[in-house]
C-alpha cells in the first residue's frame, strides 16, 4: 500500500478525539477534545496532516499545528504535534512548512522543548534572548525547566526598540 501525507486547512474533517489522543501519546499534553477544538477554532491558521491510503477511501489524522497572529507584525506557532507512531517521518516538517507558507510576517515565535530545538533551528528559528513567560502554574514550569528565575540578559545589551520591524508608534520600554 502506498501512503501519502496530505495537508488540510479545514477543521471539518478533524476527529477531535483522535487529536486529543495524539496530544496525550506524543507525549505533549493531556487536553480535552472540546478544548482543543476551541483553541484551533480561535487560531489565525491551522493545518492538519492526514495519511490517505491510495487503494482505499480512508484517511487518518497524523498531526496538527496552529498559529495565532495579528496578521501584520507577529505570529506565534503553537501545538505542533505528530502521532507518536509517525514521528521522524517528515510530518512535523511538512506541518511547519505549511504554516510558515501562510505566515509571511516580520516575526514568528514559538516555544520548543530542548529536545526539539534542533528541529526548529533547521527551519530557520533561533533562540530568543528577550522572551518571558507567565504561567498559571509556574511551579510546574520551573520543575520542567521551561521557566527560569534567572535573568539570562541585561538591559544594557538590549536595544530600547525592536529593530528590523515595520514602523510602529509604540514605545516598548516606557
Amino acid at each position: 500500500m502506498n501512503n501519502t501525507v496530505t495537508i488540510s486547512y479545514a477543521h471539518d474533517p478533524v476527529d477531535w478525539q483522535r487529536l486529543a489522543d495524539i496530544f496525550a501519546n506524543a507525549p505533549f499534553a493531556t487536553r480535552t477534545p472540546e478544548d482543543i477544538q476551541e483553541a484551533f477554532a480561535n487560531s489565525y491558521i491551522c493545518c492538519f496532516a492526514f495519511s490517505a491510503l491510495h487503494d482505499r477511501h480512508d484517511s487518518t489524522l497524523l498531526g496538527a499545528a496552529r498559529a495565532i497572529s495579528d496578521g501584520v507584525y507577529y505570529a506565534v506557532i503553537l501545538d505542533v504535534v505528530v502521532d507518536a507512531g509517525h514521528q521522524g517521518q517528515g510530518i512535523g516538517r511538512t506541518l511547519m512548512e505549511a504554516l510558515l507558507g501562510k505566515l509571511p510576517l516580520e516575526k514568528i515565535y514559538l516555544t520548543a522543548p530542548p529536545d526539539a530545538q534542533n528541529f526548529y533551528r533547521k527551519l530557520g528559528f533561533y533562540k530568543h534572548n528577550n522572551a518571558m513567560g507567565r504561567y498559571a502554574h509556574p511551579e510546574k514550569a520551573f520543575e520542567h525547566g521551561v521557566l527560569s528565575k534567572q535573568e539570562p540578559w541585561s538591559l544594557a545589551g538590549i536595544s530600547r526598540y525592536f529593530t528590523g520591524s515595520k514602523p510602529s508608534n509604540h514605545q516598548f520600554f516606557e
